[in-house]
């Protein structure tokens, strides 16, 4: 997936922020593991990509949830504090939201080279990565090509 640039983006700058927001809420940066947070320019950029594609169904929740916010605390939702808005997010009306903001930052923060390193593993495939595949004799084949058939032929048209 190319690169999202903001006037790419099906997100106003307020909901590109609402989004990032969340994305640092869900998983928050870690100085003890030297980790970012998935509100970091390079994850978000990311997040926003994937959001993209569901964007008509987060766009709708997402309002609903500036909604509550304006009628719970009178403010928006970037207004209110951390814990204000953790609430809102845990709110049961929310969880399709949440569903879908959870699928898409847990996603590219998994993807994230820095992440996979601060869990040991690599930010590469697997192949080709010094793998050696011993080679065999291809006499091992011999009992699968004298199996006969399990499968259904197609059947031919008449």
């Amino acid at each position: 997936m190319p690169d999202v640039i903001a006037s790419d983006s099906p997100y106003s700058i307020t909901e590109r922020d609402v989004l990032r927001r969340v994305a640092g809420i869900l998983i928050p940066a870690s100085e003890e593991y030297g980790v970012p947070g998935a509100d970091d320019e390079a994850i978000f950029a990311r997040i926003l990509g994937l959001a993209s594609e569901r964007a008509e169904s987060i766009r709708t929740v997402m309002e609903a949830l500036q909604t509550r916010a304006k009628e719970r605390h009178d403010a928006n939702f970037l207004e209110l504090n951390g814990a204000q808005q953790t609430a809102l997010l845990r709110d049961g009306e929310t969880s399709r939201f949440l569903g879908q903001m959870i699928r898409c930052a847990a996603t590219a923060y998994y993807e994230d080279g820095r992440v996979l390193q601060s869990i040991d593993l690599k930010s590469t495939p697997p192949f080709p990565g010094g793998h050696e595949v011993e080679q065999g004799g291809w006499s091992l084949l011999d009992p699968v090509k004298a199996r006969a058939p399990f499968y259904r032929e197609a059947r031919k048209k008449a």
